[in-house]
């Protein structure tokens, strides 16, 4: 059986169904029952806290395998620890593209994977570039209120990615051989400007969209407001350079080779989605 964290968040609200489908036993760990009833009586349930270390070992029973989504170290390690105790064999874990040089948030996911690492798992480590669902919370707003976009893009490009496609290659290595040892940096299809990504908006929304380049000292200013601890936000301002200067421009082609799946662009995805900015 396969234990899903985030069972209902961006990605794993796809991966579920992707497991269910191929006919794997999937238990979803919530904290609120109610929020498991979306895949009805298909899934196992299982109540319990990633902060509370007593709620997880009833979890872990007759589970094999776990994917684990949380950037939030000691939650990783309480569940790491109940699923040493009750014979978890394989973990796969949503990372991200910066943990393969510790930059910014990467930085404690890569501390996270050489956690699971030195806990003798088999392991599978994902890390998905930016996140296509990630311009909704960032850009929404400014859009409905003002027609504009703010953010620190310069003229890199990044190939960013859908949660469906990262779904794709999580539910590919929960249930076939041959994913153990990997790391998988996944990506879009393409790679865009922040501006080429707000002009591809606002044709999908039919509506002018005008983006403003704003500096980063700016943009972590505009973090403090939403009460984000200071090293998230030195964090983000590290990844923010980095995607300045064009770091995370390259394309992997895991959705299509490892997911089975053509990657969607940005502007299919803003054609599902426009709603979301609406």
């Amino acid at each position: 059986m396969i234990l899903i964290t985030g069972s209902t968040g961006n990605v794993g609200k796809y991966l579920v169904p992707n497991l269910l489908k191929t006919g794997a036993n999937v238990r979803v760990l919530v904290r609120d029952r109610k929020k498991a009833e979306v895949f009805g009586e298909k899934v196992s349930v299982a109540v319990g806290d990633l902060d509370k270390p007593e709620t997880l070992l009833p979890a872990m029973q007759d589970i094999t395998k776990i994917y684990i989504v949380t950037p939030d170290t000691k939650q990783v390690s309480n569940l790491l620890q109940a699923a040493k105790q009750n014979g978890v064999k394989h973990v796969v874990k949503q990372s991200t593209i910066e943990a393969g040089r510790s930059l910014g948030p990467g930085k404690w996911h890569r501390q996270q994977e050489e956690l699971i690492k030195s806990m003798k798992f088999q392991w599978t480590f994902l890390r998905p570039t930016m996140m296509m669902v990630n311009t909704i919370d960032w850009w929404k707003e400014t859009i409905k209120q003002q027609n504009a976009v703010y953010f620190p893009g310069g003229k890199a490009k990044v190939p960013a990615v859908a949660s469906q496609d990262i779904a794709a290659v999580a539910c590919k290595a929960l249930t076939e051989p041959g994913h153990e040892g990997k790391i998988y940096d996944i990506t879009g299809p393409e790679a865009l400007s922040i501006e080429e990504m707000v002009n591809t908006l606002s044709k999908n929304l039919n509506k002018s969209i005008k983006y403003v380049d704003v500096p980063i000292l700016a943009a972590g200013m505009s973090l403090i407001q939403f009460g984000l601890p200071l090293y998230v936000i030195n964090g983000l301002m590290h990844t923010l350079r980095a995607l300045r200067h064009s770091e995370y421009e390259y394309i992997t082609y895991a959705v299509e080779h490892i997911g089975g799946v053509k990657g969607k662009t940005y502007s299919q995805w803003c054609t599902e989605n426009k709603s979301a900015f609406q």
